[in-house]
């Protein structure tokens, strides 16, 4: 097998097995806040944004796609609508960290990254809330604005909990994959 061939079945391998580390880890949600038990904190986002760190944005997204089909349509995750809310929602994360450390990430690039994917997701999760949560559970749109005070900190610790775990995890794990930061 050749160099190139074999670099592509490493980061194929490397990718599905975080995209199956994420799904692992998404089945333990909990709530956080008891006035809106519907929002479920879970951890699945670290290895999409290992993904996104170690092979860039497409590969990322392509893990969160996945990740987001699995925990959509076989995990209790609201089918349709819950695949669209974690996609764009975590995809933004994942947009943003590619980006922002796409040549150099450095512990500066990375914190810059997480408060930034970390604003970004509590940003689309409003208008993303107004839009769905009203289809989802067959409520009147109002009935979001009364847990704007839970949706809005929720969203906040989960970015901001996720993007700060995963650079932790990052940095000494860039050591172990073979990749060198370009």
């Amino acid at each position: 097998m050749s160099k190139n061939r074999e670099g592509s079945v490493l980061k194929l391998t490397t990718l599905a097995m975080l995209a199956a580390l994420a799904v692992s880890i998404g089945i333990f949600k909990f709530s956080i806040f008891p006035s809106a038990p519907f929002l479920e904190f879970d951890f699945a986002d670290i290895p999409i944004l290992i993904a996104t760190l170690a092979f860039g944005v497409t590969p990322g997204l392509g893990v969160l796609f996945v990740v987001s089909l699995v925990q959509a349509f076989f995990l209790g995750g609201n089918g349709i609508i819950g695949l669209i809310m974690h996609f764009v929602a975590s995809g933004a994360v994942v947009v943003i960290f590619g980006n922002v450390c796409k040549n150099k990430k450095t512990g500066k690039r990375l914190t810059v990254s997480a408060i930034c994917g970390t604003l970004a997701m509590t940003a689309l999760m409003i208008p993303l809330n107004y839009i769905f949560i009203p289809l989802l559970f067959k409520v009147p749109t109002a009935m979001v604005t009364d847990f704007l005070p839970a949706i809005i900190p929720f969203n906040l610790i989960k970015a901001g909990v996720n993007t700060a775990l995963a650079c932790i995890v990052w940095l000494p794990l860039r050591k172990l994959i073979d990749i060198s930061e370009k």
